[in-house]
């Protein structure tokens, strides 16, 4: 059974997915605040992390993240959200979450989200790049998709091919030509030409 850490203070939220999970095959450990998520994160692993943006804390669910979260130890990160302003939006895409689902959501479409991200999770890391060491500052997500515009994808076909959305794959590209320090697509695809292995 794959474990999860749901990151939710309203506890009745928390308790159905706690439910909901378990029927589906997941054991959810619930942190209902700031510090039991820390701590958590801190002494456990985890396949994934559901996270809610908005804990009524000194600190946020982004921040957590940030500051806590290790791919390799506690899987992608989904996060929940009752706001879809674009500066909510714009913090949570600088932690590389794999997704963000807005407040009320369907448990289907959580479920449907996690099952992906874990199962895109578990590919293999990024090979195909002569010096790995150009893409240390890269997120696993971003990695992924330099691999895939290496294999000449345009960003919808990735988007259909990681089950994501467009806008998802357009925001990545974005932050890899900025920490790449590129700044068009087309010295992104020369870089990628340049570097491949073999």
């Amino acid at each position: 059974m794959k474990k999860i850490l749901v990151v939710e203070d309203e506890i009745i939220i928390a308790e159905g997915l706690r439910l909901f999970l378990q029927k589906n095959d997941y054991k959810a450990v619930i942190a209902s605040n700031a510090d039991s998520a820390i701590e958590r994160l801190g002494e456990e692993e985890f396949e994934g992390v559901i996270c809610d943006i908005n804990l009524q804390e000194k600190i946020n669910g982004i921040e957590i993240i940030q500051n806590h979260h290790e791919l390799d130890k506690h899987g992608p990160v989904i996060f929940l959200t009752a706001y879809s302003n674009q500066q909510v939006m714009k913090d949570a895409e600088e932690v590389s979450p794999y997704a963000y689902i807005i407040k009320p959501f369907n448990n289907q479409q959580l479920l449907t989200t996690l099952n992906l991200a874990i199962k895109n999770n578990q590919r293999a890391p990024v090979k195909n790049f002569q010096d790995e060491s150009l893409l240390r500052d890269l997120s696993q997500r971003e990695k992924e998709i330099l691999q895939e515009l290496a294999t000449g994808k345009t960003n919808k076909d990735i988007a259909d091919s990681l089950y994501i959305s467009r806008y998802t794959v357009d925001t990545h590209v974005k932050n890899i030509k900025d920490k790449l320090n590129l700044s068009k697509k087309g010295e992104l695809i020369h870089f990628v030409l340049s570097n491949k292995a073999g």
